[in-house]
């Protein structure tokens, strides 16, 4: 059993790697494929599918940040998409969900999406979980990890 301090030092890693992460492609000029940055008012989502939380992962409690780069057809369906980092337990639900999204078109003709995949360290209102596409390009996926009973 984890302690409060045990979670709050969980937490406080995943903050700051979160942060580091974001601080290292920041959020408003992502580089995207070649030279051409993708500004945040070049990113808007047209429709999107909530992603779940992928059941190893859950299973094995693990948690982080997940970018993806997706290429867009002419009317801003994603044609292609490619992981380009976080855990191997979190990339093929990234990847595939970054596949159901489309966007107004851009110039750059791609985006980033950021999914933030964490679990939740207290009671559930959901306990199923749930997901919220809290940017323009910031998708948060909470799940509820069951007690292991003895």
């Amino acid at each position: 059993m984890i302690s409060i301090r045990g979670q709050m030092k969980a937490i406080a890693r995943s903050v700051l790697l979160a942060a580091g992460l974001l601080a290292a492609t920041p959020h408003s000029c992502i580089q995207a494929q070649g030279d051409e940055t993708i500004s945040d008012k070049d990113i808007n989502v047209i429709e999107y599918e909530t992603p779940g939380y992928p059941a190893l992962a859950l299973q094995s409690r693990i948690q982080g940040i997940v970018v993806v780069r997706a290429r867009l057809d002419a009317v801003g369906k994603v044609i292609e998409a490619t992981a380009l980092s976080g855990s191997q337990y979190l990339l093929p639900e990234a990847v595939a969900n970054a596949k159901k999204f489309q966007f107004q078109p851009n110039s750059q003709k791609a985006v980033v999406v950021v999914y933030h995949f964490k679990l939740s360290q207290g009671r559930c209102k959901f306990p199923s979980g749930f997901s919220e596409l809290e940017a323009r390009n910031l998708v948060t996926i909470t799940a509820c990890p069951r007690s292991i009973e003895p």
